[in-house]
């Protein structure tokens, strides 16, 4: 039985910050430090896309914060 692929959506750098909820600098940032970010697919000389289910999967891989625990 094989895997179901995806839906193979393309989206702008404007919806990854409206995803993420992250401004246009920290979106910078996480493309030069964070090895997990997934990076964008060029289309052409000056367009790039990100896949979307890779943001999504990235949402998803995120840490789990205890928002109301004590810290221990």
């Amino acid at each position: 039985m094989t895997k179901p692929q995806p839906d193979l959506q393309l989206i702008d750098r404007w919806e990854v910050i409206r995803m993420l909820g992250i401004s246009e600098s920290t979106l910078e940032r996480m493309l030069v430090r964070d090895e997990h970010f997934p990076l964008p697919r060029r289309l052409g000389t000056r367009t790039v896309r990100w896949l979307k289910h890779e943001v999504e999967s990235f949402i998803r891989s995120l840490e789990v914060v205890d928002y109301f625990g004590d810290g221990t």
